[in-house]
C-alpha cells in the first residue's frame, strides 16, 4: 500500500471482571466497530482539541479546561506501514510521560489499541486524573527511526476529548464511540481482495425530553482530496450541497484532506485527516443510525471508481471515532440506566457458566452504587453494588451453575435518583455445542467491471526497483541514476500510483457464497467468528451472535475474485472460543467454478 496515502478492523473485547477501561483489541482487515467508550450527562460541555495532518513524531496539542474533567480520553492515529511490522507509542500529558504502548500490528493484544487495514492505528488511553484546570499539553512519540524499528510511525495528528462542569452551562449528554473501521475498494487485501463499501454505527437511546440542540463530530484517517465520500445520520446526507467541479453530478466529499468545512467554511488543511462536525438536530431520534460510505456508483456501471477525472470513491477510509452531544433545557439532571442483553458463556448442563453484563448510564453520575440484581427463572443468583467509572459503564461477570432445559436470564439495575432499568435473554442448556458448517456454489452477483485500484507501496517499490536496475545496466550515469531513485523515492512517498485490476482470467467480479452454520448440539452457541478464504488467504470474517440448539442459520459471504476455478475454505470458531463437542466438522472446503 503506498505511504503517500497511509492506509491501512471490530472485534471488541471486553474483561469478564468489572472494568472502567473501554475495551481491549485484536487486529482486524477489515475494521473494528465503533462502540461507545464513555457516555453520560454534564451541566457544561464537550471539549475536544488537536492537531491533525501526517507529520512525524512527536506530535503535540493543548487544551484550555475551566475545571477538571468529569471524563476524559486521549488519542492518536499512526501509520505503521504494514501490519507486520512491531514498534511502540507513548502519550505525555503534562509533563508526566505515560508507560509505553506496544504495537504489534496483525498480531496486537493490547487494550486500547486499534490496529486495521495494512498497518492504521487508532491509540486511546484515558486521562480523566491527568487534566486539570487551565492550559493541558498532550503529546504522543513512536518508536519512528529507533534501531531495530521497521514500523513508519508517522503520526496523523494527536487529539484530546473531554466532558467538564461549567456552572450555569447547559444540560449536555453525549456519547463517544471509538473504533477502526476499514472501508476499502477492491485490490487492498492481497490476490483475492475483499471490497468494503460502507458500514452503519448504531447510536441508541439518546434523545432527552427538552433537547434543543444535537451535533456530531467525526474523525476519519486515510482520506484522500478528490475521491467522494459520504456520512449519513438516520438516512440525511450530511456536509451541505454537493461538491462540484472535478466531480461527478450529486458527489460529497467529506473526507477530503479539510477539516472543518463539510459544513460550510473554509476549513484547515489535514493531511490525510478530516475531522467534521455537523448540526443534526432536525435528523435525531430515539435510536439512530449513523453510515459512513467510501463512495456510491454515480454512473451506474456497477463499481465505484477511485481513478480517472472524476472517481467515485475513496480507495480507503477508516472511520475512528464519533462524538454525538445533545443539549437540552432544564434545570435536573438525573441518572439514565440501562443495561445490555447478557452474554452467557460455558451454559452446558452440569458446568459453571458466566453471566457477563454490561450497566450503561447515559445521564448525571448516580450518588452512589448501581445495584445489579440477576436472576436465572425469577431466582437470585447474585446481588452486586457496582461503583460506575467516569466512562459511564461497566462489566461485572457472575457464576451460574447451569441445569439442563430452557431458562429465563434476567438482569436488572437501580440506583438513587434513577428508574431501573433491565434486559433479559433466554439460553437452553444441555449437552455442549456442536457446530457444523457447509457451503454451495457461489453465484455471480454482477457482470465483470474493471476497476482502478492503487498499487502496495512493495509493487511500487519493485518497480522503481526495476527501473534503477535497468537504468544502470543500460550504462546511464551513475548520478542520474541515484537522482531517478530519490525521485521515485519521493513519488512512492507522495503520490498515489494506479493499475488496472487484472488476472489470467479477466478483472474482479462480486460473488456471493452461501453458507449454512448447524448447532446439532443440545445448548445454544454463544457469538462466534467465521473466516472465509480463498486460494489459502482469508478474505472474509462474520462475527455470528449465535447458533441455537438444533437450529441452523444461513449467511452470505461476499467475495470479490476472478472468475475461473478457485478453493474455497470457511471455518467456523478458527479461535476455539466455544466448547465444542466435534471440532472436526467446523471447517469446510471445496473447489469451484467462479463464473
Amino acid at each position: 500500500m503506498h505511504t503517500a496515502r497511509m492506509t491501512a478492523i471490530p472485534c471488541i473485547f471486553f474483561g469478564i471482571f468489572l472494568i472502567a477501561a473501554p475495551c481491549a483489541a485484536l487486529y482486524d482487515f477489515e475494521g473494528l466497530a465503533l462502540r461507545p467508550a464513555a457516555h453520560g450527562e454534564v451541566r457544561g460541555a464537550v471539549i475536544t482539541a488537536g492537531t491533525y495532518g501526517l507529520t512525524n513524531p512527536p506530535a503535540e496539542c493543548t487544551i484550555t479546561l475551566d475545571r477538571t474533567p468529569v471524563w476524559a480520553r486521549i488519542y492518536g492515529g499512526m501509520w505503521g506501514g504494514t501490519e507486520k511490522y512491531s514498534g511502540w507509542a507513548r502519550f505525555t500529558v503534562n509533563g508526566q510521560a505515560l508507560d509505553r504502548i506496544t504495537l504489534s500490528g496483525e498480531d496486537d493484544r493490547n487494550e486500547g489499541v486499534y490496529c486495521s487495514g495494512h498497518g492504521v492505528y487508532w491509540i486511546a488511553t484515558d486521562a480523566t486524573a491527568l487534566l486539570g484546570p487551565g492550559e493541558n499539553t498532550v503529546s504522543i512519540a513512536t518508536s519512528k527511526g529507533e534501531a531495530g524499528s521497521k514500523i513508519d510511525g508517522r503520526l496523523y495528528g494527536v487529539m484530546v476529548v473531554a466532558s467538564v462542569e461549567n456552572d450555569g452551562g447547559d444540560l449536555v449528554r453525549y456519547v463517544v464511540l471509538e473504533g477502526n473501521e476499514n472501508l476499502h475498494g477492491e485490490g487492498w487485501a492481497g490476490t483475492n481482495p475483499t471490497c468494503r463499501d460502507r458500514v452503519e454505527v448504531p447510536i441508541e437511546g439518546m434523545i432527552p425530553d427538552g433537547m434543543t440542540r444535537a451535533e456530531l463530530s467525526v474523525f476519519e484517517l486515510a482520506t484522500g482530496r478528490g475521491q467522494p465520500d459520504y456520512l449519513l445520520f438516520n438516512g440525511a446526507d450530511l456536509g451541505g450541497a454537493p461538491v462540484t467541479g472535478s466531480y461527478l453530478p450529486g458527489a460529497r466529499d467529506i473526507g477530503n484532506e479539510r477539516s472543518f468545512d463539510a459544513a460550510g467554511g473554509t476549513g484547515t488543511e489535514t493531511r490525510y485527516v478530516d475531522i467534521e462536525s455537523f448540526d443534526v438536530t432536525a435528523f435525531l431520534r430515539r435510536d439512530n443510525v449513523l453510515v459512513f460510505e467510501r463512495g456510491r456508483d454515480l454512473d451506474g456501471d456497477g463499481a465505484i471508481s477511485t481513478t480517472g477525472a472524476t472517481p467515485e470513491g475513496e480507495d480507503y477510509m477508516h472511520p475512528c471515532l464519533a462524538i454525538l452531544t445533545i443539549t437540552r433545557t432544564g434545570s435536573v439532571s438525573s441518572p439514565l440506566l440501562s443495561v445490555d442483553p447478557p452474554e452467557i458463556a460455558n451454559a452446558y448442563a452440569g458446568e459453571e457458566a458466566v453471566i457477563s453484563v454490561v450497566v450503561r448510564n447515559a445521564g448525571s453520575p448516580p450518588a452512589g452504587p448501581v445495584t445489579l440484581d440477576v436472576m436465572v427463572d425469577d431466582v437470585p443468583v447474585e446481588s452486586r453494588d457496582v461503583l460506575l467509572p467516569p466512562a459511564g459503564w461497566a462489566r461485572i461477570a457472575v457464576s451460574w451453575k447451569a441445569a439442563e432445559g430452557m431458562h429465563d436470564v434476567a438482569v436488572t439495575a437501580s440506583a438513587e435518583g434513577a428508574a431501573p432499568a433491565g434486559a433479559g435473554k433466554n439460553v437452553q442448556v444441555g449437552t455442549p455445542v456442536d457446530i457444523a458448517i457447509s457451503i454451495s456454489q457461489p453465484v455471480r452477483q454482477e457482470s465483470a467491471a474493471e476497476s482502478g485500484v492503487t498499487t502496495p507501496v512493495p509493487l511500487a517499490g519493485g518497480a522503481a526497483g526495476a527501473v534503477i536496475g535497468w537504468w544502470l545496466f543500460a550504462a546511464r550515469s551513475r548520478r542520474s541514476a541515484l537522482l531517478l531513485a530519490g525521485a521515485l523515492i519521493i513519488a512512492v512517498l507522495a503520490v498515489p500510483l494506479t493499475a488496472a485490476a487484472d488476472s489470467d482470467s479477466g478483472s474482479y467480479v462480486s460473488y456471493i457464497l452461501p453458507v449454512e452454520i448447524t448447532n446439532t448440539g443440545g445448548s445454544d452457541a454463544p457469538a462466534f467468528e467465521v473466516d472465509a478464504l480463498l486460494d489459502g488467504e482469508r478474505v472474509t470474517r462474520l462475527s455470528i451472535e449465535g447458533v441455537p440448539a438444533g437450529g441452523n442459520i444461513r449467511e452470505q459471504v461476499p467475495i470479490h475474485t476472478a472468475p475461473g476455478s478457485h478453493r474455497v475454505s470457511v471455518i467456523a470458531d478458527e479461535k476455539g472460543v466455544l466448547n465444542d463437542h466435534d471440532r472436526t466438522n467446523n471447517r469446510a472446503d471445496g473447489s469451484f467454478t467462479f463464473p
